[in-house]
C-alpha cells in the first residue's frame, strides 16, 4: 500500500498543523486528549502497556501548551504507544476544527453495513455490544483483543480468520500500534472494512487504495466534559454522552 496509514495521515494534515498551536494535552489513563488553540478537541485510546506516564522521548516535548500542531503530529509514527496516542489525538483534533465535508450517517456503524445470516465477520478489538449485537442477528462473529475478554481470541489469529471473512471491524487503535497495515492486507477479500471507535480519523484520503469501506468514529459535542472524564482517568463509556457516532461511508475502492 506504499506509505503506511500513520505516514497518510501526517502527510494530509501536514499544512493544516502547521498554522495551529496546541492549548492543552491530557494523557489519562484510558484516553488521551489533545485540544487546539481554537478548542477543537481529539481523542485517542491509550494501552495498559504505555500507562504509567511520560518517557525521557516525550520530555523533550513539554510543556506542550503553546506548541505548534505540527510538532505533536509527527508524533503518530513513533514506536512509543504514549506519543503515538498523542500524535493520533492531535490529528483527530485538527480534524475536528473544520466541519466534515463527507456525507456522514450518524448511528451505529451496523446502520451503515448490510449483512448477510450466511456472513463471516472478523472483529480485530473486541467492542462488546456489537459483538453480542451480531450474535443476537446469527452472524458467525470472531473477536481478536490483546486484552482477553469474554468470547475474545488472541490477536495473532488475524492471520487466520481475516482472510476468510466477508467483514471486518478493525480497532482505529491499529494506527496507534502500527498494526493497521498489515492487517488491511490480510483484509483485501473482505466485503466491508470498517475502522471503529474514538480514536478512528475521520480522513478519506488516507485509505485510499486500501480494502477500507467505512470509518465509524465520533463526533465530539462537549468537549470540556469529554477533557473532564479523561482528566480524571475515565474512558469512553463515561465520556460517550458527550459525543454522536458518526460513519463517513468510502467510494467504492
Amino acid at each position: 500500500m506504499g506509505y503506511s496509514i500513520a505516514d497518510r495521515i501526517a502527510e494530509l494534515l501536514k499544512e493544516k498543523s502547521r498554522t495551529h498551536t496546541i492549548k492543552t494535552v491530557l494523557v489519562g489513563l484510558s484516553y488521551t486528549a489533545v485540544e487546539l488553540e481554537d478548542s477543537a478537541i481529539g481523542v485517542a485510546f491509550n494501552f495498559p502497556q504505555a500507562r504509567g506516564g511520560c518517557t525521557e522521548t516525550l520530555r523533550k516535548y513539554k510543556p506542550f501548551a503553546g506548541k505548534e500542531a505540527s510538532v505533536l503530529l509527527s508524533l503518530l509514527g513513533e514506536k512509543e504507544l504514549i506519543g503515538a496516542s498523542i500524535g493520533m489525538a492531535t490529528a483527530n483534533a485538527l480534524k475536528a476544527s473544520e466541519p466534515l465535508q463527507e456525507e456522514v450517517f450518524e448511528g451505529d456503524v451496523l446502520d451503515c453495513i448490510e449483512t448477510e445470516p450466511t456472513d463471516k465477520v472478523c472483529m480485530v478489538g473486541c467492542f462488546v455490544p456489537l459483538l453480542n449485537l451480531l450474535k443476537e442477528r446469527g452472524i458467525g462473529v470472531v473477536a481478536l483483543d490483546e486484552t482477553p475478554k469474554p468470547g475474545s481470541r488472541p490477536p495473532e489469529e488475524a492471520e487466520r480468520y481475516l482472510p476468510q471473512s466477508d467483514i471486518a471491524l478493525i480497532t482505529a487503535t491499529s494506527i496507534i500500534n502500527h498494526t493497521i497495515d498489515h492487517l488491511l492486507e490480510l483484509s483485501t477479500s473482505c466485503r466491508e472494512v470498517a475502522i471503529l471507535g474514538p480514536s478512528t480519523p475521520f480522513i478519506p484520503g488516507a485509505f485510499l487504495n486500501t480494502p477500507v469501506t467505512i470509518l465509524s468514529g465520533v463526533k465530539i459535542d462537549n468537549g470540556k466534559e469529554v477533557m473532564d472524564v479523561i482528566g480524571e482517568g475515565g474512558g469512553f463509556r463515561e465520556f460517550k454522552k458527550s459525543t454522536r457516532k458518526v460513519n463517513i461511508p468510502l467510494k467504492a475502492r
